[in-house]
């Protein structure tokens, strides 16, 4: 795989990570309004939400476009990183960096989520019909 391949990738991840980062920052303020009762400080941060959740789905699809891109050998390659393969060189070690610090901002996220989500909906909770 090229040099510019890998920075393609590690962009790609970094504008995921900064989307990702408002998501969080939306979120934990919809949080707070809700400990004040501030009903319509948690609809509008609800409805703010929506941008960079929408900039996160286009984000995903050109990551996979541009991992569909690859050659089979590479595409293995940068699903063995995501596995917890070992990076080798400076270009696979920044797409790792990138990709493991989305990663777990988004596992952050989504336990902010559910309860978010169970505060405001209850029984009713999308993560209470999963059970």
């Amino acid at each position: 795989m090229t040099k510019g391949d890998w920075l393609d990738l590690a962009v790609l991840e970094r504008k995921k990570y900064n989307c990702l980062s408002e998501v969080m920052d939306l979120s934990r303020q919809m949080g707070e309004a809700l400990d004040r009762s501030d009903d319509v400080s948690v609809r509008m941060l609800l409805a703010l939400r929506e941008d960079p959740l929408v900039q996160l789905q286009e984000l995903k699809q050109a990551i996979n476009m541009k991992k569909e891109s690859l050659s089979p050998e590479d595409r293995e390659r940068v699903s063995a990183l995501g596995q917890g393969a070992s990076p080798k060189g400076e270009e696979e070690t920044t797409y790792h960096s990138q990709a493991g610090a989305a990663r777990r901002l988004l596992e952050r996220i989504v336990e902010l989520d559910e309860r978010l989500n169970r505060r405001l909906a209850g029984k009713n909770s999308f993560y209470e019909q999963k059970k």
